[in-house]
């Protein structure tokens, strides 16, 4: 009797040990990126992530110049792609307010909305397959400074 309780017990503690690691590897890991200051500019130029993995990637934007709106987008292309960053940051411009300056594009992987100065505005995605992917506001000509990369690695 005390074996077959003893198994139980044991059987009941993995299976709650397992609950809760299944539960730990779908929360997805968080970063945080910010302006610096009231500048057109990312505090983080480069993430490192794990291909597959869960990201939550939160806009925080700290800058105190409400004209300093800002989101993050990150593209299905690599930094030394600039005809298609300088396209995607083109077509932002005439893209609607509503859209949070979100051109459609097949290139966009994931998005926050635009953020108000002391607005959070958070995206969860998958990171996609191993490579560098460029992010950047799309922001008003932001484009042109507000940029930065994802590292994907195994």
């Amino acid at each position: 009797m005390r074996k077959t309780y003893a198994a139980v017990l044991l059987l009941c503690f993995l299976v709650l040990l397992g609950g809760y690691r299944i539960q730990a590897q779908s929360e997805p890991r968080e970063v945080i990126i910010k302006p610096v200051g009231n500048l057109a500019a990312f505090d983080l130029e480069e993430i490192t992530a794990t291909a597959g993995s869960r990201l939550k990637l939160v806009m925080d934007n700290t800058a105190t110049n409400p004209a300093m709106r800002h989101n993050f987008v990150l593209l299905n292309v690599g930094p030394e792609d600039e005809d298609t960053i300088g396209e995607i940051g083109i077509a932002a411009i005439s893209a609607p307010r509503e859209q949070d300056f979100i051109p459609d594009s097949e290139v966009i992987l994931a998005y926050t909305a635009m953020a108000a100065a002391g607005e959070r505005k958070e995206v969860v995605f998958t990171v996609p397959p191993p490579g560098d992917y460029s992010y950047l506001c799309t922001y008003l000509g932001h484009y042109m400074t507000m940029r930065g990369v994802l590292h994907s690695v195994n």
